[in-house]
């Protein structure tokens, strides 16, 4: 099931997970959406990577969890392709 994912298909899921999980009801998210504007924490994004890495099989390292990958949902879910897309070639 993950391997044929696109970049906008990981995007609805993780919007859709903090959406139902994280975020208060009446706060939006989209993929351009700063995660720390909206309230997500270190324990929220904790949440979040435990859901990234039984959803999509992915193993996130801690040493990976820098602004750049996670400053939205676009660049965490481009960084999940990125490894979704290395392991497909090992």
């Amino acid at each position: 099931m993950t391997a044929n994912l696109t970049q906008d298909e990981i995007e609805s899921q993780l919007c859709d997970f903090l959406h139902a999980n994280i975020l208060a009801g009446d706060v939006a998210v989209s993929a351009d959406t700063e995660l720390v504007l909206i309230g997500v924490d270190s324990f929220s994004l904790m949440e979040l990577v435990l859901f990234i890495e039984r959803r999509f099989g992915l193993e996130l390292p801690a040493e990976a969890l820098t602004p750049d990958n996670i400053a939205s949902v676009r660049t965490l879910s481009a960084y999940c392709l990125a490894l979704l897309t290395q392991n497909r070639h090992v």
